[in-house]
């Protein structure tokens, strides 16, 4: 069979994923596939304009196809960048292809044609691997990121040992049959791209939207439903003490000040928790103004240090906005058969003993887990 007949229907396989891959994107909303669909369509043009140079334009098949071929790795490497949540200028993307297009001009190879494919393997591999980098450093599930990134490894081995055979064995028959075999690993190539980036988006989006169910939105940190799943099963692993805390005078702060102030104390609130504990401890907004904490392994020591830490960082931050508000906090640690409702009853308690405590006393009371 004729080549431009296989490079016409790998042209036409490659533009049809494209469509299927912008559609997706526009129908779910991920730009990454947008991005993705749209490096196709510049792959399938570099795929035309290799079509033409065989007909005798030599710059169309050696110097155009595969510098718009590097584009499209830039196309998306760019929607990888967008899906982890960094952006960078078009122009980046663009730069390997132009590259080619002032290098590949120059090159005096017409007499072996096989040598412009061995001198594209450095600048294609380098676009793979800045590709692969991105690939893995979505926040993804990691079944999520590494079946794109098996494609993309596969796909750069691949061109490794074409180049490599070429440079041992460069002959015309030789590059005709790395042409024939280049097609076929690209078609595949581009269906099982096509397929692990879509795989890899839906599998973002579930988590994020798993994530969204659990978070609250005021705060930032797990709402009740999303601290219990987590607390619970930090509780069956080790020991834990827990702190429940919440803003002293939260009522009247609503009513005298409107709930815009409430909820900007909230939010101060739920950012100190955050900041004030270790990797690994569970922060919850429980509802209200009622926040809890799960220390991780931790003794009633850390328990303290990381409650004082809460108080005194929320007491300077409302000094610094003209308001006197404190937070009450009860601590208890787990003893063993304790369920999570078990330590949420016994830090409760201790929480309103705080709440008993005289003005100038400070707020905080431990229990003796």
């Amino acid at each position: 069979m004729d080549l431009s007949y296989i490079y016409l229907f790998f042209d036409g396989m490659t533009v049809l994923a494209g469509i299927l891959l912008v559609v997706t994107g526009f129908l779910s909303g991920a730009e990454m596939l947008k991005w993705w669909g749209s490096a196709y369509f510049i792959g399938a043009a570099g795929l035309g304009a290799f079509i033409a140079g065989r007909f005798g334009a030599h710059w169309l098949a050696h110097g155009l196809a595969p510098g718009l071929l590097l584009m499209a790795y830039g196309m998306m490497w760019l929607g990888a960048r967008r899906l982890a949540g960094r952006s960078s200028p078009m122009l980046l993307a663009l730069l390997p292809g132009l590259a080619w297009w002032a290098i590949g001009a120059t090159l005096p190879f017409a007499a072996k044609p096989w040598l412009y494919l061995v001198a594209q393997t450095p600048l294609t591999l380098l676009m793979i691997a800045l590709l692969l980098v991105e690939v893995v450093r979505i926040p993804a599930p990691a079944a999520a990121r590494y079946p794109l990134a098996a494609a993309l490894v596969v796909h750069g081995v691949f061109i490794v040992v074409r180049a490599a055979d070429l440079l041992q064995h460069g002959t015309p028959a030789a590059l005709r049959l790395w042409l024939v075999i280049s097609a076929g690993e690209g078609i595949i190539f581009v269906f099982c791209d096509a397929l692990c980036a879509s795989h890899l988006v839906r599998m973002l989006r579930e988590r994020l939207l798993d994530s969204a169910a659990h978070t609250d939105f005021l705060t930032g940190v797990l709402n009740r439903r999303g601290f219990t799943i987590q607390a619970e099963r930090r509780l069956r692993a080790t020991s834990c003490m827990l702190l429940v805390l919440d803003i002293d005078g939260f009522k009247r702060i609503n009513d005298t000040l409107g709930h815009a102030e409430g909820d900007r104390l909230l939010r101060e609130l739920g950012r100190i928790c955050m900041e004030s504990v270790r990797a690994g401890d569970v922060v919850g907004r429980l509802g209200g103004d009622e926040f809890a904490i799960l220390i991780d392994g931790g003794t009633g020591e850390t328990a303290s240090s990381i409650a004082t830490r809460i108080r005194q960082a929320f007491a300077q931050t409302l000094t610094a906005h003209g308001l006197e508000v404190g937070v009450s906090i009860g601590i208890d640690g787990a003893k063993p058969g304790n369920t999570l409702d078990d330590l949420l009853r016994q830090a409760d308690m201790r929480l309103y003993r705080a709440k008993g405590s005289a003005p100038r006393v400070r707020k905080l009371v431990l229990g003796a887990g």
